[in-house]
Order: C-alpha cells, then sequence, then structure tokens
C-alpha cells in the first residue's frame, strides 16, 4: 500500500506542479518508468524517517540513558535525518524536471509532432559495498548491512549513491 500512496502522492504533486491533473497513461514509458523510480526512492526515505523519529522519541523518553549517551544519539539521528532531508531536495529537484518532460510531452502531442525523448532512465537500482563491492539492499533503516563482507554502512556512507541514482532518474 505504502507503494501505491507513494506513488499516487508523487502524481498529486507533478499535478500541482503542471498545473492540470496528469493522466498516467498519457505519460510516455520512460517518464512513467521515471516517476516509478522516484517513487521508490520517495518511499525508502520515508521509512527510514519514520524509523528515525520513532528511535528519536524513545531516547528522549528514556530515563536510562545517560546525558551523554543521549546526546551522541541526538547527534547522530540528527545528521541522519539532514542527510534524508538533502536527498528529498534532490527527489524534488527532479520532480521539477519530470513536470517539464510532461508539459514537452503535451505540447508536442498537440501539435501531432513526436515527444522529446527523455534521457537517462536508470536501469537497476543498486547500491554497492563501498568495502567489498557486493550488492546492498536499498536500506529502510539508518543502517544497511552487506551481507557479503558484514559491513555495517550508515545513511551518509551510501548517500552519495543514493543521490547518484536519482540524478539518473
Amino acid at each position: 500500500m505504502l507503494s501505491r500512496s507513494s506513488r499516487q502522492e508523487l502524481l498529486r504533486k507533478l499535478s500541482a506542479k503542471v498545473g492540470y491533473p496528469i493522466r498516467e497513461e498519457s505519460l510516455s514509458p520512460e517518464t512513467r518508468r521515471a516517476i516509478t523510480n522516484l517513487a521508490t526512492f520517495q518511499r525508502h526515505l520515508f521509512v527510514i524517517s519514520e524509523i528515525l523519529n520513532g528511535e528519536r522519541g524513545r531516547v528522549e523518553q528514556s530515563a536510562i540513558l545517560s546525558v551523554s549517551s543521549r546526546l551522541h544519539k541526538d547527534r547522530e539521528m540528527e545528521a541522519h535525518l539532514e542527510e534524508i532531508g538533502k536527498l528529498q531536495k534532490e527527489i524534488d529537484a527532479k520532480m521539477a524536471e519530470i513536470s517539464a518532460q510532461i508539459l514537452l510531452e503535451d505540447e508536442a502531442k498537440q501539435s501531432g509532432v513526436p515527444a522529446p525523448g527523455r534521457e537517462g532512465g536508470l536501469g537497476a537500482v543498486e547500491l554497492k559495498c563501498p568495502t567489498c563491492g557486493a550488492t546492498l539492499p536499498m536500506p529502510t533503516g539508518r543502517y544497511v548491512k552487506c551481507n557479503y563482507c558484514n559491513s555495517t554502512l550508515s545513511i551518509q556512507d551510501v548517500s552519495s549513491q543514493i543521490r547518484d541514482m536519482i540524478q539518473k532518474v
């Protein structure tokens, strides 16, 4: 359900940007694929943000944690949330590009010329472990663990790869 709601939310935002309701079936396959990929990234960032906010709430309520431990956790969580915010801005910028593409496609249809193609498209969405090069799963929390070398990586460790993938959409 989160997948469908992420996609619908993205389409709603794109419709607001172009100024009219977008009908998905009228979009080019490349544009639909770009929307699907952005919705995937958006969903992952949403899940990670929710996990971090839940952890922040538990740390704030914990009487057992010492003040120094709490301060360290707060700084770490703030760094993670800041990185997620940067990635969200990348997604928003890409959405602006996609809305411009949608307007170009619609203009081309109205004038009877072929729609301009989109560059990019993003084949496989894969993160690579910086330690061993193995494929990593997309993060669903603030850390992701390599199944091959057991390295534990934070969002900051893989954010440049995620940013590159967003740019390729």
